[in-house]
């Protein structure tokens, strides 16, 4: 597997053991042929000189990925991504319905994405081993774009539903995800991080049957409604969540 972050037994892990695959790929992109010209060129040998400059890549890239303060970096921000959505249930301008006297969100993974990727990017540029990064912002760029796909991928393959929630914290829980839901389109080469959870409040009353049918409907009812709105009601909501966040 590819997978840079995992998620097991309700917890994401980096390790910063990372596979070769996702940077094989992105050196074929603008970005990553202007990093892989830029180790080219300082290659002595002229025989293989790519090749031999994709290798020097590969290995000060993934020293860098494996770096201690790398490692406890990514994963401090790993273990806040959870907490991240519970946070954003509280910004006032989400959708949301009442289900049995607990709240029900809708909270699109672009916000609590958006918030991770800012983190972990502003705490690297911060760290002394960013020097392992050639200086190469695109490179590090790519790094951290890379971490929040495999985190976001991570917790949405572990299909959090009313019977098997996703808990976030002690008052809230992912009910539900939507991955396919359009909220923006995104700019130049940024990612989409369409879709969106279904974080349910947790109360003093515990989670039945009755409840998780109850919730089931509500998400249906939520779904059709959400297709209705526009996109200048789109972009608001999430323009006004983040301000109110």
């Amino acid at each position: 597997m590819d997978a840079w972050v995992r998620y097991r037994r309700g917890r994401a892990e980096y390790t910063g053991r990372i596979t070769r695959g996702p940077l094989v790929e992105w050196l074929t992109t603008t970005a990553g042929r202007a990093t892989l010209d830029a180790a080219q060129s300082q290659v002595r040998v002229p025989v293989l000189a790519r090749t031999r400059a994709a290798r020097r890549v590969w290995r000060r890239f993934a020293a860098a990925a494996a770096d201690r303060e790398v490692v406890a970096i990514v994963q401090s921000e790993v273990d806040a991504y959870l907490t991240r959505l519970e946070e954003f249930a509280y910004a006032e301008a989400l959708p949301r319905l009442g289900v049995n006297l607990h709240r029900l969100v809708v909270v699109p993974r672009l916000l609590v994405n958006g918030a991770t990727h800012a983190a972990i990017a502003r705490r690297l540029r911060a760290a002394t081993v960013t020097a392992s990064f050639e200086g190469d912002e695109a490179l590090r760029t790519f790094f951290v774009d890379t971490v929040v796909h495999h985190l976001d991928v991570a917790v949405a393959d572990a299909k959090p539903s009313p019977k098997r929630p996703i808990a976030l914290g002690k008052d809230w829980i992912s009910i539900g995800l939507n991955d396919a839901f359009v909220w923006r389109i995104p700019v130049m080469n940024e990612p989409p991080w369409n879709g969106h959870h279904y974080i349910l409040e947790l109360t003093r009353d515990p989670v039945t049957r009755v409840l998780r049918k109850a919730v089931a409907e509500a998400v249906d009812r939520s779904e059709a409604s959400l297709a209705a709105l526009s996109r200048s009601e789109r972009h608001d909501i999430l323009r006004s969540a983040l301000r109110t966040a």
